[in-house]
């Protein structure tokens, strides 16, 4: 690429870059921007193109005569789907910006917010993107991230587009209409599936990302949940007066009320005193049982006492300090302390899949809810808090 004048916005920029164009299937276009000289984070998803060549692509590349633009076209209709113009590239240690112009205001995506329309108001908003434990508030992100983005072609044919970075980052889309995307951290790393109708891109996508589970066929039926029963004698009469109304009803929720003292894998057995015999009597009736668990465990009650932390102390599957040694310690619902399990870590899956057996000859439950997973911690950083560090405080925030 062309060298930058002048520095970008936040400094430390990165030069060269490369800009790496794989054609992985007729329908499927993945192109990154990345430091050739050093290994930057990268998500950890394999995707696998089994590579054609380009008479066989339903894309083109261009490159203007000058190299300031940056393009890809539907080949069948000529339409430019991507139209980069690097002077407004910026590839530095903590800020990575990218524009595109994108064929018409008809885009849809970015999923996990609080949009007030399916297809997006162009109107120079920008949507920030970061996985955390927030309310949904207008314009804020929820728990999970989905930087995808469909787009309607004038001519009703449709592409998608995902961007492959998992650092916080934002959108913001302009009415010319064009979209930029800025990350502080990672690589920019994108993915371009074809179409042309938008059930093709949502099959081209889930071919690359994988495919969702089947659900059970009981779980598309009708559910309650509330947190706040308090009781088995409240959500009792409560199933009562859901059968007295005669209201649709196929699923029970179980909130952390129903545990002690919101542990993990314990149920309170004061307040909700006789809750196995009822799941039974439940499962008897035809409904279905889901008892929600949160991925953090407490590691304060007393030596013997609490399976979980021992288990998982034993085998070795909490998040890390930096030191790869110590837990990192926060607090959630639980009392005092929490360590946090790193289901990156394979003996994690062994640890989680033992107890959740193991309590499901407790409580005979049909589903699990995961709560908190983002990961949640009520805290600001780990006891004893943030390090000040630049990775903490970078010099752009996303919105």
């Amino acid at each position: 690429l062309n060298k930058r004048q002048a520095l970008s916005l936040f400094g430390n920029d990165i030069s060269p870059i490369v800009l790496e164009v794989e054609f992985q299937t007729k329908d499927r276009l993945r192109f990154r921007l990345y430091d050739p000289n050093a290994q930057r984070f990268e998500v950890p998803l394999k995707i696998d193109g089994p590579g054609v060549t380009a008479e066989e692509a339903n894309y083109e590349v261009e490159f203007s005569d000058d190299s300031t633009h940056f393009m890809i076209k539907r080949k069948s209709t000529g339409t430019v789907l991507w139209d980069s113009p690097l002077v407004d590239l910026f590839f530095s240690n903590q800020f990575l910006q990218i524009t595109t112009t994108v064929p018409s205001t008809s885009v849809y995506g970015f999923g996990e917010h609080e949009h007030p329309t399916f297809k997006h108001n162009m109107n120079f908003v920008t949507y920030g993107m970061y996985a955390r434990d927030q309310a949904p508030t207008s314009f804020a992100n929820l728990y999970g991230v989905h930087p995808f983005y469909m787009c309607v072609e004038p001519d009703a044919n449709a592409h998608g587009v995902l961007l492959l970075n998992s650092n916080a980052q934002d959108v913001t889309l302009s009415p010319n209409p064009s979209l930029t995307f800025r990350t502080i951290g990672g690589i920019l790393d994108f993915y371009l599936f074809m179409g042309p109708t938008p059930e093709n891109v949502v099959q081209q996508y889930t071919e690359a990302i994988g495919r969702p589970h089947m659900p059970a066929y009981w779980s598309l039926g009708f559910q309650l949940s509330r947190w706040g029963y308090n009781s088995l004698d409240v959500l009792k009469e409560t199933v009562d007066r859901m059968k007295r109304y005669d209201i649709p009803y196929d699923v029970q929720h179980y909130d952390i009320d129903y545990m002690e003292r919101r542990l993990d894998f314990t149920y309170d057995k004061v307040n909700f005193a006789g809750l196995p015999e009822f799941i039974k009597e439940m499962k008897k009736n035809g409904k279905h049982n889901v008892l929600i668990l949160d991925p953090f465990i407490a590691k304060d009650e007393e030596p013997g006492t609490y399976r979980p932390y021992e288990l998982g102390q034993e085998m070795g599957v909490w998040v890390n300090n930096s030191d790869g040694m110590t837990p990192a310690v926060g607090q959630a619902w639980p009392p005092g302390d929490c360590v946090f399990p790193d289901y990156s870590n394979p003996r994690t899956v062994e640890w989680w899949t033992q107890l959740c057996l193991e309590f499901k000859d407790v409580l005979d439950y049909d589903g699990i809810w995961i709560d908190m997973n983002e990961p949640s911690n009520f805290m600001r950083g780990q006891i004893p808090g943030c390090a000040d560090t630049e990775i903490n405080n970078p010099p752009y925030i996303p919105s």
